[in-house]
């Protein structure tokens, strides 16, 4: 089966095959959705499913193929530890940061 994922950085889907083909007009089972979607609803790439482990790259292009998947754990999350890290050095540690002061400066008043 073939699956697409979103990358962000450079606005392309990144192509992967996966082990196991679901049939045409098969039920597969319902992404979990994140709390915010409300009645409006979520992005398609926010209510994709799990990329499948044994899943390989095979290509990447302006528009999805397949199944749309995503990397890592969280819909919305960082998804692997890596993921967070880079999230932190390029630049998340300033909100990190910007929280911590705001919770310490409304203990003191």
């Amino acid at each position: 089966m073939q699956y697409s994922v979103f990358d962000d950085k450079s606005g392309l889907y990144d192509y992967y095959v996966g082990s196991g083909d679901v049939p045409i007009n098969a039920d597969l089972p319902t992404p979990r959705m994140p709390s915010s979607a409300g009645k409006v609803g979520v992005a398609s790439i926010e209510a994709a499913r799990p990329l499948p482990g044994d899943a390989r790259h095979v290509g990447r292009g302006w528009h999805a193929k397949g199944v749309l998947a995503r990397k890592g754990g969280g819909l919305s999350g960082a998804g692997t530890p890596g993921e967070a890290w880079t999230w932190v050095k390029d630049g998340g540690w300033k909100w990190i940061a910007g929280g911590l002061a705001v919770i310490w400066l409304a203990r003191r008043i």
